[in-house]
């Protein structure tokens, strides 16, 4: 029935389902809505004897006492029901501002309390799902602790859900050991006890019943509760893969759990084959590895120190069979030419005058934010300046010395450190403030420290390498020279001497390096050398 009842005779409800106050912004913006175009939604009230009790439109009756004070009489448009329903108040408020999730908790628990209702009967009563049901009542699992600091709004709707996920001593815990409460990581600290469905390598749906698995109903994914069964399964069946490589004939299987394969005793003489086509599957030894943190189970393939040894002497012999010359270089050798080259031209473009340094440094960080030459071809340099190494993994070669650019980087890095330690000031500020002249000189040392040798490598810079000038870029070491094989070194002393001298290995490479380092050697150059190439 709906009829218009005075202010005065209001009162709010005491079973009023909204326990969490609005914000302040909300309230104001419908104290103006009110004045400016009226009650648009009439309030809906039950009698109490004294008066009405108001069950749908607190907020509304707080913001008509606060617009009409002092005037009691006013009436207002009001819809009569013979009884007060926390039901009717959840409707009314779920499609208005949002109740606060432990509200809507509270009355879901009002009404399937009494057994009279299931949840389907309850999700169909609001128009929601079953499972939004089955959520606000896992809310019910939240400690009174963790309940106070929701509804205080200490932690978000994600947060609250991930709590849920552990026990009430495992929540309140947590929250008095952090005061930062991502969502994810709650989630982490919730489930240190639980183990993710994914994690098994096992058949989990043959073993439900005894796996103990919990349902994330916040999310897809379902948890194994029962540590003991899942170890025991997840043992049994690695074993089984163990099993199954023996069959297959492998040399050796060995298992590590929760440590690397390198550092097991059984393992010490034995390498780590990267290549398993050199090999037959009799020579191999397949470590199985399992981290129980991360549930990985892995492979990896080793042979023994002497199977390796027999299988590279013979490739070897099948290598020697093959036309071998001076300029026939080991894949070694063919890094060291490359990077001695990268080297030269380094240090030429660092103190040549014919190329504008800054130019072309800043059009290479350009090219690279365009994007369209993202290929192995044309993708120079990475003008991040991250340090990049020039010379192999072994070191560098006699008597090699750091680019200036070091130098500049160096005395920058310090500069840096000690304006932020002394004045608070940034390292951004440190560059923005350099003089102009100092700030090209840092920006093109760092460039050149991100350019490697496979940028040197590249079509793109075959054209710009005519612009630099290297004479004798080219000087070999006994670094290099030693990388040669006996039959090459004798053709070499052949071609410098005339006849091959007996000796050791380390005296022949230092007197060739002398030979080929007083003269011109190329090692792009044809075999054997020219006259003009000597």
């Amino acid at each position: 029935m709906q009829t218009q009842i005075e202010l005065k005779e209001l009162k709010h409800s005491p079973n009023n389902v909204r326990k969490v106050k609005p914000s302040d912004s909300g309230f104001k913006a419908l104290c103006a809505s009110i004045q400016s175009c009226g009650l648009l939604h009439n309030l809906v009230v039950t009698p109490n004897g004294k008066g009405y009790v108001v069950i749908d439109g607190n907020r509304r009756l707080d913001a008509l006492k606060t617009i009409y004070k002092g005037k009691g009489t006013t009436p207002v448009n009001c819809i009569v029901l013979d009884e007060d329903s926390a039901e009717v108040g959840l409707h009314a408020n779920m499609i208005r501002e949002d109740m606060h999730p432990l509200d809507e908790c509270d009355v879901i628990n009002a009404l399937v309390g009494d057994g009279q209702e299931d949840f389907d009967t309850v999700a169909a009563r609001f128009g929601q799902t079953k499972r939004w049901v089955e959520q606000r009542i896992s809310l019910s699992d939240l400690s009174d602790n963790a309940k106070a600091m929701f509804r205080n709004g200490d932690f978000s709707m994600g947060a609250a859900q991930a709590l849920t996920l552990g026990t009430k001593e495992k929540q309140d815990e947590f929250l008095a050991d952090n005061t930062h409460f991502h969502p994810e990581s709650v989630r982490r600290a919730m489930l240190s006890a639980k183990i993710p469905m994914s994690a098994a390598l096992f058949d989990t749906e043959r073993h439900r019943s005894s796996l103990g698995i919990e349902a994330d109903l916040f999310g897809d994914e379902e948890f194994i509760t029962n540590r003991e069964v899942f170890d025991k399964l997840q043992e049994e069946h690695i074993f089984n893969v163990c099993q199954d490589y023996r069959q297959q004939g492998y040399y050796d299987v060995v298992y590590a759990k929760d440590q690397y394969h390198w550092d097991m005793p059984e393992l010490r003489g034995c390498l780590t084959v990267y290549n398993e086509e050199d090999y037959d599957i009799s020579e191999m030894i397949i470590v199985v590895t399992y981290n129980t943190m991360r549930y990985a189970l892995d492979t990896h393939l080793m042979v023994l120190k002497d199977i390796k040894e027999d299988t590279e002497a013979k490739k070897e012999m099948e290598e020697a069979e093959e036309t071998i010359t001076p300029l026939t270089f080991s894949n070694p050798q063919k890094e060291l030419v490359y990077s001695y080259f990268a080297d030269a031209t380094l240090r030429e473009m660092w103190s040549t005058n014919k190329v504008d340094k800054v130019k072309f440094f800043k059009a290479l960080l350009c090219h690279r934010k365009l994007g369209y030459t993202y290929n192995h071809v044309n993708r120079i340099g990475h003008v991040y300046c991250d340090s990049q190494r020039i010379f192999p993994s072994e070191g560098e070669p006699n008597g090699w010395t750091n680019l200036p650019n070091e130098d500049v980087i160096g005395r920058h890095i310090a500069a840096c450190e000690s304006a932020y330690e002394d004045r608070n000031i940034t390292p951004l500020m440190y560059c923005y403030s350099l003089p102009t002249k100092e700030l090209d000189e840092l920006f093109v040392a760092c460039c050149l420290r991100g350019l490697s040798i496979y940028d040197f490598r590249s079509e793109s810079m075959q054209a710009f390498n005519e612009k630099i000038n290297l004479q004798n870029w080219f000087k070999p070491d006994t670094t290099w020279v030693n990388k040669w094989k006996v039959n090459q070194l004798d053709q070499m002393e052949e071609w410098l001497f005339g006849n091959v001298k007996s000796g050791t290995k380390s005296s022949r490479v230092q007197k060739i390096t002398e030979a080929l380092s007083e003269g011109r050697f190329d090692p792009f150059g044809t075999w054997p050398p020219s006259e003009q190439s000597e």
